[in-house]
């Protein structure tokens, strides 16, 4: 029922209400539809007479949903009372029931988990107290005077494997025993020595009856001679000076081949005076007219200033080692087997200084005296060198300390080389050139 339809709907109601017909209320789907209404009350009839003549019929439709709406309102208020009374009974009854489970509960559990009398610590006191099972297996298996414990057992085992000299690791690990697995080890190196010994032995015995046939033909002096000349060509490398092997070479003289080697002094600096030495390598003693002979002819062969002779210990006349310096060169004597460095490096400087010497005027001013003194000093020096050798090879006890003096005695005869060296500088440069 609308607002716009009031007036139509009032003047129904009091069509009905003059006609006396009974109410009839009839629903279809949604709507309520109401027939023959009438209403005795007078305070509702003021109320309603005072409302605007266009206004009653919405009144009155407002005034039958806010009724219908109170009434249906009232009906659930009802049952609402109804289900709090009927919950209100069930919490009672819960409350006791949960009462008395949790009176049983606790029963339960005092007899459970008291600590007087109860089942859980009287359970645990017997297996994990003091004196429950537990302690006591415990004790029984760490028990080190029990032979059948943990730790008895394991005694047992350890003195039976690492105890004293007849344990197992005692005899796996002794190579004198046939059992144990070093002793094979033992064997292979033993066996590994002994060849390694025979080797040298036999190596031993070659050289000795090597060394002998050379002693005995004509190689032993090929030998010497190409080591004295590979020496010799080491220790010039550093220098501006050369060295060319001649021993099978014809040189100025025809059909002559005098002179093993030729030393070129300042070969490498073009600016400088070339100079020669020659060398010849003896490993046959000579008498001494046969000596200046030969080196004469060596001079004259390789158009030399100098000649240089180096001599076998063996075959080095009397008074030349360790070395001498003659009209026609310097004499040195030396190891065959091993030539000592210093002793051919004096020798080569001396014949080099020599050499320079002439080159010059006699009356040039060169101190020989003076030279003549530093090379008796480098003599005393070279028999000091010499005779430590001898100890080096007599006494092994003392072989470090001798080494030590001998690198100091070699360091003393580089120091009197360079002392000659300087006189005659001083010398040279104070002379007029020829």
């Amino acid at each position: 029922m609308s607002a716009q339809n009031a007036p139509e709907r009032g003047a129904e109601l009091v069509a009905l209400s003059s006609a006396s017909k009974p109410t009839q209320v009839e629903i279809v789907g949604d709507r309520i539809r109401v027939a023959s209404l009438e209403l005795v009350d007078r305070a509702l009839a003021g109320y309603l007479e005072g409302r605007p003549a266009d206004e009653r019929g919405e009144t009155v439709e407002r005034a039958l949903r806010v009724g219908l709406l109170a009434l249906q309102g009232a009906g659930g208020s009802i049952d609402v009372d109804h289900v709090r009374r009927a919950f209100d009974a069930f919490l009672n009854a819960t409350a006791e029931t949960n009462k008395k489970a949790a009176e049983e509960v606790e029963a339960i559990l005092r007899k459970t988990f008291a600590t007087d009398g109860g089942q859980v610590p009287v359970m645990l006191e017997r297996f994990i107290g003091d004196k429950g099972e537990i302690a006591r297996f415990t004790k029984d298996l760490f028990d080190e005077n029990r032979r059948d414990s943990a730790l008895g057992r394991l005694n047992t085992i350890l003195d039976k494997y690492f105890d004293g000299d007849a344990s197992k690791l005692a005899m796996l690990l002794d190579p004198t025993r046939d059992a144990s697995p070093l002793s094979a080890f033992r064997s292979e190196i033993t066996k590994r020595f002994d060849e390694v010994m025979f080797k040298i032995v036999e190596l031993d015995a070659s050289q000795k009856a090597a060394k002998g046939e050379r002693k005995k033909g004509t190689a032993k002096g090929a030998d010497f001679e190409s080591r004295v000349v590979a020496e010799l060509t080491d220790l010039l490398r550093a220098t501006n000076d050369d060295i060319e092997g001649t021993g099978g070479v014809t040189g100025a003289v025809p059909e002559s081949k005098k002179g093993d080697a030729v030393i070129t002094i300042n070969a490498k600096d073009a600016s400088a005076t070339v100079l020669r030495i020659v060398v010849e390598v003896k490993d046959k003693a000579m008498t001494a007219p046969a000596i200046e002979k030969e080196l004469a002819e060596a001079r004259e062969n390789r158009k030399a200033e100098i000649a240089m002779m180096v001599f076998s210990e063996a075959a080095a006349p009397a008074g030349i080692a360790p070395f001498q310096i003659t009209r026609n060169g310097v004499f040195c004597a030396v190891d065959p087997e091993a030539p000592d460095l210093a002793i051919l490096e004096a020798a080569y400087r001396l014949a080099r200084i020599s050499a320079l010497i002439r080159a010059k005027s006699e009356g040039s001013g060169a101190d020989l005296s003076a030279v003549n003194d530093a090379i008796s000093a480098l003599r005393s020096r070279l028999e000091s060198v010499k005779e430590i050798k001898r100890t080096l090879t007599a006494i092994d006890s003392t072989t470090e300390k001798a080494r030590d003096e001998l690198d100091a005695l070699r360091a003393a005869i580089v120091v009197e080389i360079d002392h000659i060296e300087e006189q005659v500088r001083a010398s040279s440069a104070a002379a007029p050139a020829r």
